[in-house]
């Protein structure tokens, strides 16, 4: 039965583009059971638009003033002072003790969405995504981060002599023991006159950007610290698991994996089982459909194999 509810809350929350619409969802969810209640009632709220920050090569938005998180926009330069090549970053603060969600933010979770309304002089960011962590509360899983997230973005202007300008909306929700949806108006302008680098936003961003999974693609790749050996569907009538096997150069220690991509599936806490050196691990993932009778098989699915702050992305496409 608690697998029907979660898989019915993430199924009606799926398709609705309006957050301000979640809270009565989840309170009729809450009623079901007053345990899974106290995670699923929200209350909405929406923030004001963040004036654009000073023009600078160590560029910050101005923090709003609101009661659960804050939000804003900094950039920095990426090298040398002379650089033309830019790091931005999304920096969410929350209360001591909250959470806000990965991109796939796991069965009680919302995921962040972030959309650029304009990008001047530059092509669009891609946001990049730290380590998240697995949170377990009540038997619900969700994935993200404690205290707060730093998601970094590269920026290389089309002329580096010309300002440029950033302006993003941003929807996310941060919880503890009820979780609060939040909306913003981002901008920050970045000169290309100043010479300060801006040391602690750029080491800021720096730190985030080192907590970014590297990306392996096809093969195994010798440099990587840990990588993805191999992904495996067994199915049967009724149920059907993803096996995963990875390798780590230097052994593992606290191993965790994410499965995202595959929009109309959720994936449970993997079964993870060490080999004696540690270095190999295999993980079991429980697959549940959110539409009846689906298979997993020839899904495009990414994989976030994770250790001790570390992480490897691999995308694949799933066969048995």
């Amino acid at each position: 039965m608690l697998r029907a509810w979660r898989l019915a809350f993430r199924a009606s929350i799926r398709y609705i583009p309006d957050m301000q619409l979640i809270s009565p969802i989840c309170r009729f969810f809450g009623q079901l059971s007053a345990a899974y209640g106290k995670l699923l009632l929200l209350t909405a709220l929406t923030m004001a638009a963040v004036p654009i920050g000073q023009v600078r090569a160590d560029a910050v938005g101005d923090w709003p003033e609101k009661r659960f998180s804050e939000i804003r926009l900094l950039a920095a330069r990426a090298g040398a002072a002379d650089s033309a090549q830019l790091l931005g970053g999304i920096e969410i603060a929350t209360r001591p003790g909250w959470k806000t969600y990965w991109r796939a933010a796991g069965e009680a979770g919302l995921p962040p969405q972030f959309n650029w309304l304009s990008v001047e002089n530059a092509q669009l960011p891609e946001i990049l995504w730290p380590v998240p962590m697995r949170f377990v509360t009540d038997g619900l899983e969700s994935y993200g981060y404690d205290d707060g997230v730093l998601l970094p973005f590269h920026i290389v202007p089309d002329d580096p002599t010309k300002p440029v300008r950033l302006h993003l909306q941003a929807r996310y929700a941060v919880c503890l023991e009820i979780c609060v949806p939040e909306q913003a108006e981002l901008t920050l302008t970045v000169s290309p006159q100043a010479t300060d680098s801006g040391p602690e936003a750029a080491a800021k961003l720096n730190r985030a950007l080192q907590q970014v999974p590297r990306l392996q693609s096809g093969d195994a790749t010798t440099d990587l610290p840990m990588m993805i050996e191999s992904v495996a569907l067994v199915e049967t009538a009724s149920s059907a698991m993803l096996v995963v096997t990875a390798r780590s150069q230097t052994g593992f220690v606290a191993p965790d994996l994410f499965v995202d991509g595959a929009g109309d599936f959720l994936f449970g806490m993997p079964e993870i089982a060490l080999a004696a050196d540690g270095a190999q691990a295999s993980f079991t993932l429980p697959v549940s459909a959110l539409v009846s009778g689906t298979s997993l098989k020839g899904q495009a699915a990414r994989l976030t194999l994770t250790d001790q702050g570390a992480g490897i992305d691999y995308s694949t496409v799933i066969s048995n």
